[in-house]
């Protein structure tokens, strides 16, 4: 089978949408893979021999705009939007891939076309379907995690330095800090680290334009000093980043999934997350960690009091198994082999 797959980023990106686009190539080894890129990042991560990627299509509007054309004269037996946005210059019957808060509210998005859904979450699919009225074939298709690339590890001495962590039992949350998207739940722990012991620290790892106003708010709760921005991190930095801390707390809203947390847990780092949105799936309703409500800092105190209280004990859970690439490959197979599917040239 030939399949395009149109992607915001892939290989040369960062972030969760850019690496499930790469998981899901590598899971389709068996087909030759066409991957369109809107941009490419960074350096690129190495591709696979079935996947043809056309990279110059991120140089520009006029240049995508060519790689486009040139894949509408080709036949596609089948076409994989990955982002919503994508859509509109998807041809023929593309299946989407629906992420998170990106199609959690009405918007314009023509989805009558689309010959099915994959969602990365029960909560991402269910409020997609609610919205929109769409009646064709939704999947659900867990992120997965290479357990191997993590693993528990000791403390690397020069982060202990650099961060000022001797001595200090750390609490950390991973992600972009956005302005416009502010549901990681990095307020929800800063405004309950005052009634922490004073030797809890937070770390807040990832960058953006929200980090002033979170270090003014760490400031003015007076905990500042307790506070840690890492700002942008090596991505290879961050295995070592989870092995700094004695729990991993994102008490988010807006959620889709949580790839953080399967990468904490693989770390053999607890891990707190929320009731409301995809982290308690990637937890798996609270099989792998504590789930709280992000509205109740009591619960979230309790929370995290609880986690500390079992001391510095790290292990990898048992049933983190359920989201390793092998099952993932499979479930990606069978949507492709669904009948619901009924793939066609295009």
């Amino acid at each position: 089978m030939r399949i395009l797959v149109l992607a915001t980023d892939a290989y040369g990106g960062h972030g969760g949408i850019a690496q499930l686009t790469r998981d899901l190539c590598a899971a389709l080894e068996e087909h030759e893979i066409t991957v369109i890129p809107r941009l490419v990042r960074g350096e690129l991560q190495p591709i696979p021999p079935h996947v043809t990627f056309v990279g110059r299509a991120a140089q520009g509007p006029l240049s995508y705009l060519r790689a486009l054309a040139a894949a509408r004269r080709a036949r596609f037996d089948l076409v994989i939007a990955m982002h919503v946005n994508l859509l509109p210059v998807a041809f023929g019957n593309p299946l989407l891939v629906a992420h998170g808060v990106e199609v959690w509210k009405r918007r314009r998005a023509t989805l009558a076309k689309c010959r099915g859904i994959v969602a990365v979450s029960a909560v991402t699919r269910d409020r997609l379907l609610g919205w929109s009225g769409y009646t064709g074939p939704a999947f659900v298709l867990p992120l997965p995690i290479r357990i191997e690339d993590y693993g528990i590890r000791p403390r690397r001495a020069d982060l202990v330095e650099r961060h000022r962590l001797q001595g200090k039992r750390v609490l950390l949350t991973v992600g972009r800090l956005d302005a416009d998207e502010r549901s990681k739940g990095f307020d929800e722990v800063l405004e309950v680290l005052p009634d922490l012991p004073q030797d809890v620290v937070y770390m807040i790892a990832g960058g953006g334009a929200d980090g002033v106003r979170l270090q003014q708010k760490a400031q003015a709760l007076g905990v500042s000093g307790r506070v840690v921005f890492t700002g942008l991190f090596p991505e290879a930095d961050k295995p070592d980043l989870y092995s700094l801390a004695d729990a991993y707390v994102m008490p988010s809203r807006g959620e889709g999934f949580g790839f953080v947390f399967l990468e904490a847990l693989a770390s053999g780092v607890p891990v707190i997350g929320s009731k409301v949105d995809g982290g308690r799936e990637a937890l798996r309703e609270g099989l792998l960690g504590r789930l709280v409500d992000p509205t109740n800092p009591a619960e979230i105190r309790a929370a995290i009091l609880e986690t500390l209280a079992h001391g510095p004990a790290r292990r990898v859970p048992e049933g983190l198994d359920y989201f390793t690439f092998e099952k993932f490959r499979e479930r990606s197979r069978a949507i492709l082999s669904s009948g619901a599917i009924r793939l066609t040239s295009s």
